[in-house]
């Protein structure tokens, strides 16, 4: 386990209004698997990879890496402000990948693939990211 991430303990599973609700207080929180190590941040009450039930709670690091994106220049009503923006997909330092946006992103070269990001408690909706 990387040193970046911290252990939660292993009590129940996350829902979905939790991990909201930690967003919102600038927390990533996952699960690592006890039987075969794979790291997730989907809600779920088994292993993804080898479908085991022995989950612990993690919280993850902040910061990755872009590993895809688009660029959005028409959103829904609740990104109208935010436009243009990159809709990305980050992996975390400790593996597991998350979807997020990016504010103000209007051209490919603004925002290389591999480009270091560290996630951003907002008021903004969605899971925020900044490049560093």
């Amino acid at each position: 386990m990387s040193e970046a991430a911290t252990q939660i303990s292993p009590s129940k599973n996350l829902t979905i209004k939790e991990f909201n609700e930690d967003i919102r207080q600038g927390k990533i929180e996952g699960y690592t698997c006890e039987n075969c190590g794979h790291k997730q941040i989907d809600i779920n009450e088994f292993c993804s990879s080898c479908q085991s039930p022995k989950l612990r709670k993690l919280e993850f690091s902040s910061e990755g890496k872009v590993v895809t994106y688009t660029i959005q220049l028409v959103a829904p009503e609740q990104f109208i402000n935010e436009v243009p923006y990159a809709w990305v997909i980050v992996e975390l330092d400790e593996g597991p990948r998350i979807t997020g946006w990016i504010p103000f992103i209007s051209k490919s070269s603004e925002l290389p693939v591999g480009q270091r990001v560290r996630f951003k408690k907002s008021y903004l909706p969605g899971i925020v990211f900044e490049k560093i």
